[in-house]
């Protein structure tokens, strides 16, 4: 198994520009200028882009590798991520939630935080990209008794793959919060890598990511991956 450089990311759009600030109080928007940077200093750093389904099947390269991730299931993904991502010739992974499907997130207002539908989906696979689980409907996953745990876990899973065609083999935990019982359901639900939230030591169901700057472009980022800045230092 790979053990790559995870960066994490939300919905994409451009916060100040077309997308008022006070629609993103809890900045899960990065946009599409900035992500294209994030993007080009890796690559700039020796970084070759993978999808999470490529960590799990993939030997430890000679160069370094590097998985960008989003959460939630942002319909902007197909109309602002998925142009820089197609323009850069990036692969990135999608971590949606089935249970939002057409809905709208509960902490972005106005049309930025739209949810995507699930035949939205066919656009990000179709241009290669990587599709997993988010959960069912975002819960902190720690808080719910067993038999609702697996079926956040279950019904999401079953979900994704009836998009894809395919296995879903990969998870985000929600709010990239885990404990032992939590990585041992992701475990026998299937899965066979957990994201969780924030630097630390490899762990196939609690491996690491590191948020990316949502107001900042390829500086802050650089800061953030020497250690300078800290990682909840957006």
């Amino acid at each position: 198994m790979l053990r790559a450089v995870a960066l994490a990311y939300h919905g994409v759009d451009d916060v100040g520009g077309t997308v008022p600030v006070t629609d993103d109080p809890h900045r899960l928007l990065t946009s599409a200028d900035h992500l294209r940077a994030h993007v080009r200093l890796l690559r700039r750093l020796g970084y070759r882009f993978v999808t999470a389904e490529d960590v799990i099947s993939g030997q430890r390269p000679a160069e370094r590798v590097a998985v960008l991730s989003f959460d939630d299931g942002f319909a902007n993904w197909v109309s602002h991520a998925l142009p820089v991502l197609e323009q850069e010739h990036a692969v990135a992974s999608f971590y949606v939630c089935p249970g939002w499907w057409e809905d709208q997130h509960p902490l972005v207002a106005g049309p930025a935080g739209r949810v995507m539908a699930a035949a939205d989906v066919r656009r990000l696979l179709d241009a290669g990209m990587g599709l997993g689980s988010h959960a069912w409907d975002h819960p902190d996953l720690r808080g719910l008794d067993d038999a609702a745990l697996a079926r956040q876990l279950a019904d999401s899973r079953r979900a994704v793959a009836e998009v894809t065609g395919g296995p879903c083999r990969t998870v985000a935990y929600p709010y990239g919060l885990s404990d032992a019982r939590v990585r041992a359901a992701a475990k026998d639900a299937g899965y066979e890598l957990a994201w969780g939230w924030q630097p630390g030591p490899w762990d196939a169901y609690d491996a690491p990511r590191l948020p990316a700057p949502p107001r900042h472009g390829a500086r802050r980022l650089g800061l953030k991956l020497l250690g300078i800045r800290k990682f909840w230092a957006a």
